[in-house]
């Protein structure tokens, strides 16, 4: 298996008025993903969704159990492991190449294969004209389609996304959906994607992974068997209603009933 979630628990303990307190984010979540798969991981506000893909980056160490990739276990970060977070993160003073370029540098690569590749990823998501501007210059979602070509041109073995398309507006937000499908059919990359929009869930996954409220356990693994390429005939599909109404019941059922801290 490519990646090996196995019983993973994650506690934050807080300070508060002088008493410390703790907060279980995950109890015990387990989750097998297999090479080139993508899995798409939805739950209500709170409930550990984010924290459980910073286990999966290496950013943080669970308390118990152990990820792996490909039978390693995950001590830290590596570009192996592309993440893209709801806020593109560029560097304002960089331009959009320069800005793709950042991994590749970190990774020492000459200059000429650093302009090759910026230039490859940005035709692949439709920005090559505007390689010489700064991200400021961009709308959201040219500065997201920057972020994603940044994690993509250092060719990952997966792909995390934490709520990628969060922030966009509705139009904007259903033709990205549209262009990740595109661009992960053409490369087959093992993708792991945070969202809370039930329908880009359905829209993307080969499976939806359903989670509780906190402390976010795994309720349900829902797989989408609907052909690709998917459009507009798959999201007025009645089979895309029912999942949608099966997944919003889950996610009524689990719903967190006290305020998120």
């Amino acid at each position: 298996m490519f990646l090996e979630i196995d019983r993973i628990t994650k506690t934050f303990r807080l300070e508060r008025r002088r008493n410390q307190q703790e907060l279980r984010a995950l109890d015990d979540i387990s989750l097998d993903v297999a090479e080139g798969e993508f899995v798409v991981i939805c739950g209500p506000s709170g409930c550990g969704k984010s924290t459980l893909l910073r286990l999966i980056h290496g950013l943080q160490q669970p308390d118990s159990g152990e990820v792996r990739v490909r039978g390693v276990p995950v001590r830290e970060p590596t570009l192996d492991r592309g993440m893209v977070f709801q806020h593109h993160n560029l560097m304002p003073w960089r331009t959009v190449a320069r800005n793709v370029e950042l991994g590749l540098e970190a990774l020492g690569r000459p200059k000429a294969e650093r302009t090759m590749r910026a230039g490859e990823w940005l035709a692949k998501v439709d920005l090559e004209q505007f390689a010489t501007y700064y991200p400021a210059q961009l709308s959201g979602g040219m500065q997201q389609r920057v972020g994603l070509a940044r994690a993509l041109a250092v060719d990952p073995e997966m792909l995390l996304m934490d709520e990628p398309f969060g922030a966009l507006d509705a139009q904007t937000r259903v033709v990205l959906q549209g262009e990740l499908e595109r661009i992960w059919e053409a490369d087959s990359k093992t993708v792991v994607f945070i969202t809370h929009d039930i329908e880009e869930a359905i829209f993307l996954a080969d499976r939806v992974i359903v989670m509780s409220a906190r402390p976010g356990r795994i309720v349900a693994d829902i797989p989408v068997e609907a052909p690709r390429p998917r459009g507009d005939a798959w999201r007025a599909a009645p089979a895309f209603a029912e999942l949608k109404g099966r997944i919003w019941e889950l996610l009524q059922q689990t719903a967190v009933k006290e305020p998120v801290t």
